[in-house]
Formats: C-alpha cells, structure tokens, sequence
C-alpha cells in the first residue's frame, strides 16, 4: 500500500507560503512603481509653474492669493441686485394710496430694483380699543391732532413682525412718498464701503465679509431722516467722513431747512469739515424720521419688543429716538441723507397730519419737488418718458411703406383702395357715364 512521505504537506505548505509572499512582493512594487511615478510628474508640473511665476516676478503662495481674492465674492457686489444688498425691500403703504404705489413701482424700475412686498398701512380706526399701545404716549396719541398716528404705529408692528416671520436678515423699508438719487446704487455702494472702512466700529468678522455689504451689528440705518442731531461732546467727534461722488452739493442738500430745525444738514457738514463728495456716518443718537431705513432680524426683534410688548412713550420716531438715545438699540446714521420725500404741496402729500378742509389738492406729482435731490429719479423719469412724438418719429416709416404697398387692409382684413384709387368716370350731360358705347 502506498504511503504519503511524512514531509509532503510540510512542502505544500511552504511552496503556499511562498506563493503567497510572491504575489504580495509583485503588487506592492507596481503600487509603489505607480505613485512614484505620479509624484515624479506631478513634482516636474510643480517645478515648470514655479520656473514660470519666477519668471513672471511672481511667487507662488502671492499669486495663489491673488487668484483666491479675484474669484472671492465681495458682498458689496449684491448691491447691484434686485433688493439692493437687502435680504427684502419693504414698502409700508396703505392700501388707498394707489397712486404712491403706482409712483412707486415707477421709480424702483428706474433704478432697477423692486419691491418684495407691499405691507398695508393701518388706519387708527382700525386698531381695536384693547390693542392699542400701553404707555404714557396714549395721553397724546387720543387728541385729534395725533390720534393717526397710531394707525402709523401699527402699521410698523406689523412689519416687524413680518420680517421676523419671514426671518428676514436685513430689511430695507421704504414710505410710499419717496424720492432718492438715479445714482443710488453708486451712493450706497459708497456707503457700504465707508461702513466696511469705520473705526466707529469692531471689524467685520469673516461672516459679514462674506455675505453682508452693510455689516450687521446694528439695528436700524437711518436713510431718509428728516432731522438729526449728534450727541454731545465728546461723543460728538465719534463720526465716520467717506467720498460720494454723487453726493449734492451743500447749496442742493440743505436747500429744504425749515425754521424749526427739519432738513438742516449744513451745521452737521461743517462740524465735520466734508466737502460737496463726502458724507458722514455717525452711531445713531438724536435721529428723527421714518421715510427709508433698514433693519435687521434683531433690530425688528427689539423694537417690536420694546414698542409694543413694553410701551410706548411718544409718538413712534420719537419713541425710536429715545431708545437711541438709551443705547437700548444700536444704528447708524447718513448726513446728507440717501432719500427724501416728494412733496406735491397739498393734502396729498400726508395721510397722516391733521390738514384743514381748505388745504388744496396740491401740484400733483409733475409739480412736486424733492429738496436735497440733485439727479431725481422722479424727474429723471418724466425726461424719459416725455418729448416723443410717435406720429412725427415713425412717420418716415408709413409714408415708405404707403408707397411701396397699392392696398392697405382694413381693420376686418379686407383690402380696400389706397389713396390714389380709381376716380369715379365723370357724368355726361344726360347724368349717365359717358361710356363708350361702340
């Protein structure tokens, strides 16, 4: 009987073992084979962009810096878009003045921005006896002469409210009675840079950098006030000049001052030292005036919480300004400011103000006026659209075709004679046409 030799499996075994160590030796040195060869290319590309950029007069981590910067998206750019930079653009109207937000529509697509959403004014009539605001302000707010103001006062709840539901980030909010600058995207890409550029404030962290063109440490920007004040020394040095080349001249900016202080930016320009291309940014401290300004989710939050869920001290830009001046919010002021309100001089012009019964319609909007705009949008508007004379323009163009074409259609489509068509033959003397009878 045959028997398996004792060392037969022992060196099946081995030859295995050997099999096996071959195999792995074969595919680590095609692995290694392979990697070193892409690093040998990959160092020779290094090498031949080095050789290159010295070539240039370049290094390699500043034009790699260089190339990151070109292709890095500066959020200033979006002032550009549709919204102005602005998570929304909100226009508070009531829901009867048609014309404003005709008016409105008009000069945002002369700018070409557009407005998000309409927030419907509120009437004081219509804010129920148990919503009305708590505080010392109702001894002045229930006399006729103020009592609509707190219609106004519900309308801005509510839109606060509206961007906290909407979480809005930043809000610019805009009255229906507005003028501004053809140039306002040039004016607040100025602002924005001056923002970016203030040591009124702690630098922009990476976020802001990133994806807000005004910041965001505030809660309100006063755009369009009507009357402001620095606070007093020293605090009064705290402001912040920057260049606009599209901002009006002093004799243009303070042209509406009024003698109770109102649209008075001359001493505030002179106090700075600005010449007609500069603006000053100032901490907000004494600012009345709620035509245009934006606002933050924060901001909204706040004021919400403190003029409404608190109470409410005065009238509504009044009790703002107090909390300026409290530091229980934070903002920032332009001197000129950016927007101003349209006047047409008659009881148009306030839904808000108590006017005699006598007070006239007023000019309309093509005797309005804007003081402080030196290239109005409005104005700018009625140059374009006005001077044409269709009939006198394209009448070259008709009296072509008419030429070249022997009919024209009607209406319904049906050809009919031109100008010169046929003539009736003339009637002989017994009244019948004289044919020629052969």
């Amino acid at each position: 009987m045959y028997q398996m030799s004792p060392t037969g499996p022992r060196s099946m075994r081995v030859s295995l073992i050997a099999t096996l160590a071959f195999l792995f030796i074969f595919f680590l040195l095609q692995t290694v084979t392979k990697t070193s060869s892409q690093d040998i290319v990959s160092t020779a590309t290094t090498l031949s962009q080095k050789a290159i950029l010295r070539t240039s007069g370049e290094s390699t981590s500043s034009t790699t810096q260089s190339s990151n910067k070109a292709v890095k998206h500066d959020p200033i750019d979006d002032i550009q878009n549709s919204t102005l930079g602005f998570g929304a653009v909100l226009l508070l109207s009531l829901p009867s003045r048609t014309d404003r937000q005709d008016a409105m529509s008009l000069i945002t697509s002369m700018t070409n921005f557009s407005i998000t959403e309409i927030i419907p004014g509120v009437l004081s009539d219509e804010v129920d006896e148990k919503a009305r605001p708590y505080g010392p302000a109702m001894d002045k707010l229930m006399t006729p002469k103020f009592y609509n103001y707190i219609g106004s006062w519900r309308s801005h709840m509510n839109l606060f409210r509206h961007i906290i539901d909407r979480k809005y980030e930043t809000t610019l909010v805009l009255e229906d009675d507005l003028d501004w600058d053809i140039h306002l995207k040039s004016q607040l890409t100025s602002f924005a840079k001056g923002l970016r550029s203030s040591l009124l404030r702690r630098p922009y962290t990476q976020d802001e950098l990133e994806r807000a063109p005004y910041g965001l440490d505030w809660d309100m920007m006063h755009l369009g006030s009507s009357k402001v004040q620095l606070p007093p020394p020293p605090r009064d040095r705290a402001y912040q000049v920057y260049h606009d080349s599209y901002r009006a001249p002093a004799e243009v900016s303070s042209s509406a001052c009024t003698s109770n202080g109102y649209f008075c930016w001359t001493e505030l320009m002179d106090h700075a030292g600005v010449d007609d291309h500069q603006r000053i940014i100032f901490p907000s401290y004494d600012s009345i005036g709620l035509s245009a300004f934006a606002v933050t989710y924060r901001g909204a939050q706040r004021l919400l919480y403190y003029l409404s869920y608190k109470e409410l001290v005065d009238t509504l830009d009044r009790s703002i300004d107090d909390l300026l001046m409290r530091g229980n919010i934070r903002g920032w002021t332009v001197v000129p400011p950016l927007m101003g309100e349209w006047k047409t001089k008659g009881n148009r012009d306030t839904n808000l103000r108590v006017l005699s019964a006598d007070t006239p319609v007023g000019l309309g909007n093509m005797g309005g006026i804007s003081p402080g705009m030196n290239w109005s949008v409005r104005k700018a508007m009625v140059d374009a659209h006005e001077g044409e004379d269709y009939w006198k323009s394209e009448s070259p163009y008709w009296t072509q075709a008419w030429a070249m074409s022997s009919t024209f259609s009607d209406v319904e489509g049906k050809p009919h004679e031109n100008a010169e068509e046929k003539k009736p033959e003339a009637a002989g003397s017994d009244g019948k046409s004289s044919e020629n009878k052969n």
